[in-house]
């Protein structure tokens, strides 16, 4: 197989580090409009603005430490479990260490786990990632 060159993103900047923004636009919809209305519908009248700031860096851990380990999920999966991650470079025991967060935070093991607000199409990120890797690349 031939060794994929790494494109110079830096001559195709993004709009802005955001992105096209459909990720931030998504969370202050929900964040500013929908669940303002879910609180107001609770008749709770806390916003975040009113958490103390041990609270709201709590949050923010928590966001940290879901995203990443999400983010084992996926490699879990995509890479076909243990063996497949190890073989492709990661550390016997970061794997190991990286399962007993897993398991702790989300109480199941990663083959075991599936969010009911996450749909995996494996075939279809195996298909393209073969795709873009057959695919003629340019000369350096």
């Amino acid at each position: 197989m031939r060794p994929m060159v790494e494109p110079d993103y830096r001559t195709q900047r993004s709009p802005s580090p955001e992105g096209s923004g459909r990720a931030r636009s998504a969370w202050k919809t929900f964040h500013f409009e929908t669940a303002l209305d879910l609180t107001e519908q609770a008749g709770a009248t806390t916003t975040s603005d009113d958490l103390p700031g041990d609270i709201v860096d709590d949050v923010r851990a928590a966001v940290i430490e879901e995203s990443e380990l999400l983010g084992f999920w996926i490699a879990w999966q995509r890479a076909g479990g243990f063996a497949g991650l190890e073989r492709a470079g990661w550390n016997r025991a970061t794997i190991f260490r990286k399962v007993r967060r897993f398991r702790t935070a989300f109480s199941a093991h990663p083959d075991d786990y599936q969010p009911d607000w996450i749909t995996l199409d494996l075939p279809k990120v195996w298909a393209q990632s073969l795709r873009r890797r057959l695919e003629p690349q340019p000369e350096p």
